[in-house]
């Protein structure tokens, strides 16, 4: 039976505070991390687009973290929806072992933290007794007590919302933590989630001044379902900005999306020459051209804005999956254009006092040959090493000893391995989304195509290698086969 929603979230919080033991006196494990970690995820990143941009100056920043770091092409594992994965970079498990499945389960319900099965990045590092700053990181609602500040995510708001609600939901609990913060919280989320804050956003980072004379209905429908990332990414990084000075954490932990769902729309615009079909006007086409691009420079220059709160800090950028081009033999009824469902290889991008500086930029930007540097199971490891938490045996990932200097690989090396830092904690528990909530997410995974092809996959998890990827560029939206692609599927993940 399930609880009444209010009910049903004290009791699952009372069950995570009991299993994790956030700030319980009784823990007696201690960390000493070599440096904090600041892990960046941006949904999407991929290497053929950072590549010519940094070549011509446009993401100083993240080429200066690979010019101080090291970096390389990061595996990652059909099927490549977002929650699954980036709940594999916080577990270092597969879905079959973290338990979120996709987007929705088999009977249409939203996955939430309740029901992830293990433990989490900040959930290890609060048992150890570090402190963590989580910031719109997927599957994140309702929030999980911890020694620091988290602030969920799913609950970014659709543009098609006739109420058009900010990132964050005014009125709804468990986002917030811990919950004194809500309203300095909210404040600025709702200063960032007016219409006019939002078009004026898009128009000044993403899309410019674009000719709406010639704007078809599938140009503004595409435009509009960008909107509500863009409203998503400023909130978060706004968050973050605000509140890092005054909340100094080991761990952070902060996600950006937009570049995927951009890319996703905007891909036959920026690589015109993969496909052999045109749109409805070469001068919207061109005008349009610059859409992707422009989302990596303003991401670079949000880069640019963390580091000088970061000085101290071990960063790793890192992307769920890459992307390319999808549909190019004829349009497809989603009208997307670019995908990753075949297991598009990510980035990863590391600098800071314990991470090598691999060298090689020149050279990369010169003839595009990037070796891969791991999968996406083992970040997890890699940040507990940097946090100095031994790694659990039952993740399916290994700290990424390459990137580190030698100094941190010799004391990584001395953590040694725990069984399972799942011990102890507590078991998933069934907290449903409240119904506008519910309604609000589901409504935009429909209108963005997630739902068409359903939202959890019941095939098995699938590991890419990264280095003999071969990009299916005639496969529709969600990986459907060629001659399929007219049929709409999960154009988004």
């Amino acid at each position: 039976m399930v609880q009444p929603a209010r009910n049903r979230l004290c009791t699952a919080l009372l069950i995570l505070t009991l299993g994790v033991a956030c700030g319980d006196s009784t823990s007696t494990e201690t960390a000493s991390p070599l440096s904090p970690v600041f892990v960046l995820g941006i949904d999407g990143l991929e290497w053929s687009v950072l590549r010519p941009l940094m070549e011509e100056g446009r993401c100083p920043n993240l080429r200066g973290l690979m010019e101080r770091g090291s970096y390389g092409k990061l595996g990652t594992f059909i099927p490549t929806h977002s929650p699954v994965i980036w709940t594999t970079v916080a577990t270092g498990k597969p879905k079959e072992e973290h338990g979120i499945e996709g987007f929705v389960d088999r009977k249409g319900r939203v996955f939430t933290s309740s029901r992830r099965k293990g433990a989490a990045l900040w959930n290890i590092a609060d048992a150890y007794g570090l402190t963590s700053n989580v910031f719109g990181w997927w599957v994140t609602w309702p929030v999980e007590p911890v020694r620091g500040v988290m602030i969920s995510a799913t609950s970014a708001s659709s543009m098609m919302d006739k109420n058009w609600k900010p990132a964050l939901m005014p009125g709804l609990d468990d986002q917030v933590h811990p919950v004194e913060l809500t309203d300095r919280v909210m404040a600025l989320a709702e200063e960032v989630g007016t219409v006019d804050a939002v078009h004026a956003l898009a128009a000044d980072k993403v899309f410019g001044d674009l000719p709406s004379e010639l704007l078809t209905d599938v140009e503004r429908g595409l435009i509009e379902q960008s909107l509500w990332s863009i409203q998503s990414d400023e909130t978060y990084y706004r968050l973050a900005l605000d509140l890092l000075p005054d909340h100094r954490a080991d761990l952070g932990m902060l996600y950006l999306g937009g570049t995927d769902v951009v890319g996703h729309r905007f891909w036959r615009h920026y690589e015109p020459e993969a496909y052999a079909w045109a749109g409805a006007s070469a001068e919207l086409d061109a005008a349009l051209a610059d859409v992707l691009p422009r989302y990596y420079e303003w991401v670079d220059a949000m880069v640019g804005e963390l580091l000088p709160l970061l000085d101290d800090t071990n960063l790793i950028v890192c992307s769920d999956h890459g992307m390319h081009a999808i549909s190019t033999q004829r349009d497809n009824d989603r009208h997307t254009t670019g995908d990753h469902q075949d297991g598009a290889p990510g980035v990863l991008i590391a600098a800071g006092p314990d991470i090598r500086a691999q060298g090689g930029v020149d050279r990369w930007l010169g003839n595009g040959a990037l070796a891969s540097v791991g999968q996406v199971t083992d970040v997890a490891p890699t940040v507990l090493g940097l946090l100095g938490i031994p790694s659990g045996r039952d993740m399916r990932g290994r700290v990424l000893s390459s990137l580190l200097t030698e100094e941190a690989r010799e004391q990584v090396k001395t953590l040694g391995r725990v069984e399972s830092h799942d011990e102890g904690f507590r078991d998933p528990v069934m907290v449903e989304m409240p119904a506008e909530k519910k309604g609000d997410f589901v409504d935009r995974m429909r209108a963005l195509g997630y739902l068409d092809g359903g939202l959890t996959s019941t095939d098995a998890t699938r590991p890419v290698n990264p280095d003999t990827f071969v990009p299916d560029k005639t496969m529709g939206p969600g990986g459907t086969a060629g001659e399929s692609a007219g049929a709409g599927s999960d154009s988004d993940g």
